[in-house]
């Protein structure tokens, strides 16, 4: 396996040295601002039915519950999925929570209203993976609807060999990271895991390579993602 594919057990293996370390959440238990803004503006009919590829922790899967959609939530790391089941206990709201892979949904066609992908796309470092998992999200979608994604971006075109050499550390390199561990916060060793962000430009060609229409796209500080292309998008009429 190259250093720069994805890795689903490093992944998960993030997860476990966060809560390994005391921390109950790997981020604060709040939901990305872009997506609050926008579920605002677009004002879902209740009932509606939400996808989150690549859920992670649930933050933003709850949001969707409280404002709300039936939700649908999928990842690839059990730990991950263990702490959203948590989180959203806690939040009393309901979650179907899947186990899988993204690039290979089990879920019917046309089956949701609204999809989110918040940091889940840019973690692929591979172009036929991103291209599939785009497929996929819009066979699940029912035409006509919208599907949110906020993943980290740069300013100019590159592989992702050369965004590590930019950055001057290589996946599996040990970085620090702050956790919250009861109410104090607690420097902690993360290994980095790969990840591909791209320009805004090419963001928005890969939807549109799918099928998808740019409803608006915007480079912002999506706290808490970080600097992030956001584009809203919606699944043409027409398959």
């Amino acid at each position: 396996m190259s250093k720069y594919s994805y890795d689903a057990r490093a992944y998960d293996d993030r997860y476990r040295r966060v809560y390994d370390a005391g921390a109950e959440f790997w981020e604060k238990p709040v939901p990305t601002e872009a997506l609050v803004k926008s579920l605002l503006e677009a004002k879902p009919r209740k009932g509606s039915s939400a996808i989150e590829f690549g859920c992670g922790e649930g933050r933003d899967s709850v949001l969707l519950a409280r404002s709300g959609f039936r939700v649908v939530s999928i990842d690839t790391s059990r730990s991950g999925l263990t702490r959203a089941r948590r989180w959203s206990k806690k939040e009393k709201v309901d979650l179907d929570l899947l186990l899988g892979d993204v690039v290979n949904l089990p879920l019917r066609d046309e089956t949701f209203e609204f999809g989110v992908s918040v940091g889940c796309l840019n973690l692929m470092t591979v172009q036929d993976a991103r291209d599939r998992h785009l497929h996929e999200s819009f066979r699940v979608l029912k035409k006509g609807c919208t599907y949110f994604s906020c993943n980290s971006v740069v300013d100019r075109s590159m592989s992702v060999e050369e965004f590590y050499k930019n950055l001057g550390k290589q996946p599996g390199t040990l970085t620090t990271r702050k956790v919250v561990v009861r109410g104090k916060k607690q420097k902690i060793l993360l290994p980095i895991i790969a990840a591909w962000p791209k320009t805004k430009e090419e963001y928005s060609e890969e939807f549109e390579k799918a099928g998808f229409k740019i409803v608006e796209v915007n480079t912002v500080d999506a706290k808490p993602n970080g600097e992030s292309c956001v584009l809203v998008t919606r699944r043409a009429e027409q398959s």
